[in-house]
């Protein structure tokens, strides 16, 4: 199971590893405010991330847009201008949203940082 000890740059480490202190203290929307962070220092940090597309019913979408939509939504239209914002639709967020959040991000920099 991946951890964010895995990750090996150090300013992402951090940001992880503060979302997931924030959800063992149930501080569940504090936690998807830090996963936001982290993903969007990781797509700064890793710009051709911006480039990147994915399959999707037959079409080729931005890579960004697998951000899960839970209440903490990607904005499609900061993606194509480079610099991708994520809007909190509410205040309030639940365990699993917020560790759905964590492992997309988790997952998101680790398989990055594998190449």
């Amino acid at each position: 199971m991946a951890r964010p000890s895995d990750i090996r740059n150090d300013e992402l480490r951090g940001l992880v590893e503060t979302a997931f202190a924030a959800m063992r203290a149930g501080k569940d929307a504090e936690a998807v405010h830090a996963c936001a962070d982290a993903y969007l220092r990781h797509v700064a940090l890793n710009p051709e991330v911006l480039k990147q597309t994915i399959p999707m019913r037959g079409r080729e979408i931005s890579r960004l847009m697998r951000w899960p939509a839970l209440g903490a939504n990607m904005r499609p239209e900061t993606i194509g201008a480079g610099a991708p914002e994520i809007e909190f639709l509410r205040d309030r967020f639940s365990v699993s949203e917020a560790m759905t959040y964590y492992q997309f991000v988790l997952d998101e920099i680790l398989e990055q940082e594998a190449g």
